[in-house]
Parts: structure tokens; C-alpha cells; sequence
């Protein structure tokens, strides 16, 4: 993004809205965190950063999992997610650090086992360097486990809502840039292996996801409607363009009512689990 930093944008707005809705957020990605976790393969006793950690959902059942003697550190960019995971794991009494902080920069005292990340690698401003970085953090032979989404027109659940409110743009949308920092920068396979390879990361493989994913995470249409209006790459086009909310949501709603079963929205989703070992 060329008008903000990364910092200044999920530290903004964008961060605030991002913690209102951290419970729908945590359940509409439930199924790929399922996938991501076995992945990671943490063990009691694993010591783990949480890169993009957000809310702090995944670095709480990191720590669930790295139990009794293992520790997370969740690192983001986004004071506001970073207090609603402080008051998560409090409430939960779990071992797991929050740092604020570009987790392709922070230090550790000590060696770690795991690097772990739900769609937060993607916006690095200098991967490869990110990359390295966070491979001299782990100890020799330590592990990374990370998702990433596949191209955004593999991804139903970002194209629908955009369809929905095409008719109200008053330009078309741009397309995602590969070569910047974004949700689609790691959507193809062999620049995140070049990348990774070039950061002296190992046994790099990438596996497919594809599975419905319960969009804003379920309830009534009309706060579905309004949470793809305030996430994603909607909102993004709504703010950009200065759109009216009120006629964005009734498109939805319109558009997205024939989807709608059993109290949830369930729309196809694509990403990539990426693994190596540093």
C-alpha cells in the first residue's frame, strides 16, 4: 500500500474493526487453523512465535499445546488486537507474551522451536529478508508452519461480495499486485518456495486447502452482511471508493441471500500450508 505503512494501517481503523469482529474472524478461519496446527506439529515443551498473531486465538491454543513447560510469544503490528489477546489469555491463564512489533525484525533471549502463522507473513514489506530473519531465531532444525491464501479468484469468498457491489464502483477495483505486500502476495507456490530457499530455509513443501469457510462465522444474514462490509476486500472497496453503506449491505444481503442455509454463509475458500525447517 503505497498511501500507509504496514504499521500505520492495521495500528488504524483497520486494526479496530479487525478486534471488534477477532471472535467471528477466529471462527470463519476455524477449519484452515485446524489444518495449520497439525501441521506445525508442536510438541510439550516447544518454545513459538505466533508471526501476525491478531487477536491471540492461535498463539492461546499454541500454548494449550506447548503445555506445561513450553511458551508462545505472539508478535502483530496492531495494538488494538494486541490488547484483546492480552485480556484473552489472561482470562484463560495461559502462558503466552504479546509483543507490538514487525515480527521480520524482533529478537528472542533464547532459541525457538516453531515459527507459526495464520495469514500473517504476507505483509512484509521485504520477504526474503523477513524470512532469514525469523529462520535466525529458531534453533537448527527448528520448523515454520505458516498459511497463505491462493489467488483471490480461487477464493469465492472474497470474489462473491466484490460481485455483489460491482455495479456501484465508481472504478474498477485494482488488481492485486504479486510484488507487494497484501493478502494474494504469497498466492503463487513458486515464488514462496524461491523466497524461502533464498532465505536458507529447508524441506520447504506446500500443501492445498480448499474447504468452506463459515463467512463472518455464522448468525443472522443481516450481521453477515455488515461484517463483510467492515473485512475483507469489500470494506477495502467500499472505504476506497466512498461508497453508501446502507445500499452496499442491501446488495449483499440481495446477493448472498440464496447462499445462506442453517444460520451461516458457507462459501468456498483456497490457501496454500506452507512448511520448512530452518
Amino acid at each position: 500500500m503505497a498511501a500507509q505503512t504496514q504499521r500505520e494501517y492495521w495500528s488504524g481503523k483497520v486494526g479496530g474493526e479487525w478486534a471488534t469482529h477477532a471472535e467471528r474472524i477466529d471462527v470463519m478461519l476455524g477449519p484452515v487453523t485446524e489444518t495449520l496446527l497439525s501441521a506445525a506439529a508442536l510438541q510439550p515443551g516447544d518454545r513459538a512465535v505466533d508471526i501476525g498473531c491478531g487477536a491471540g486465538a492461535t498463539s492461546l491454543e499454541i500454548a494449550r499445546r506447548v503445555a506445561p513447560n513450553g511458551a508462545v510469544t505472539g508478535v502483530d503490528l496492531s495494538p488494538q488486537l494486541l490488547a484483546v489477546a492480552r485480556e484473552r489469555a489472561r482470562d484463560a491463564n495461559l502462558n503466552a507474551d504479546f509483543v507490538e512489533a514487525d515480527a521480520g525484525a524482533v529478537t528472542f533471549p533464547h532459541p525457538l522451536d516453531v515459527a507459526f502463522s495464520r495469514f500473517g507473513v504476507m505483509f512484509f514489506d521485504a520477504p526474503t529478508q523477513a524470512f532469514a530473519h525469523i529462520r535466525s531465531t529458531l534453533r537448527s532444525g527448528g520448523r515454520i508452519a505458516f498459511a497463505c491464501w491462493r489467488p483471490m479468484a480461487d477464493n469465492p469468498w472474497a470474489t462473491i461480495p466484490i460481485l455483489a457491489i460491482e455495479a456501484m464502483l465508481k472504478e474498477p477495483l485494482p488488481r492485486p499486485d504479486p510484488d507487494a505486500p497484501g493478502p494474494y502476495a504469497f498466492a503463487d507456490p513458486n515464488k514462496v518456495e524461491r523466497i524461502l530457499r533464498e532465505a536458507g530455509w529447508s524441506d520447504i513443501a506446500l500443501a492445498r486447502w480448499d474447504g468452506d469457510i463459515s463467512i463472518g462465522g455464522g448468525g443472522a444474514l443481516e450481521d453477515i452482511a455488515n461484517f463483510v462490509l467492515r473485512i475483507g476486500p469489500c470494506a477495502r472497496a467500499i472505504a476506497d471508493q466512498n461508497l453508501s453503506m446502507a445500499e452496499a449491505q442491501q446488495r449483499l444481503i440481495d446477493r448472498l441471500a440464496p447462499l445462506y442455509k442453517d444460520d451461516a454463509l458457507m462459501i468456498p475458500a483456497a490457501c496454500w500450508i506452507v512448511t520448512a525447517r530452518a
